[in-house]
């Protein structure tokens, strides 16, 4: 594997959890006015939520030009420290501000 398509995937891609949604905005804002004309938000489980508010933020107050381009509906299979394994919906959004 190429270390440097990773590395590049990972400066364009917010992972939502629990934070604050402006955390996430704030980031997403950094990285396309820094260049990049692309961002990944990725959430699992309850913070698929908290995902789809970011999006709306950023199209709303920052980006009236960004769009979703494509989309990755998943699921993962934790397992917890007592052995419980539980499965999460993972949804990963790819937004783009170029038509």
């Amino acid at each position: 594997m190429d270390d440097t398509v990773s590395t590049r995937e990972q400066k364009v891609k917010v992972i939502i959890g629990s934070k604050p949604l402006i955390n996430y905005v704030t980031a997403c804002v950094t990285i396309l006015n820094s260049g990049s004309d692309k961002v990944i938000l990725r959430a699992r489980g309850k913070a698929i939520n908290n995902m789809v508010e970011v999006f709306l933020l950023l199209r709303n107050s920052f980006f009236k030009n960004i769009q979703i381009k494509g989309y990755n509906i998943d699921c993962e299979e934790i397992i917890f420290y007592d052995g419980k394994k539980v499965s999460l919906p993972v949804l990963e959004l790819f937004l783009s501000t170029r038509d």
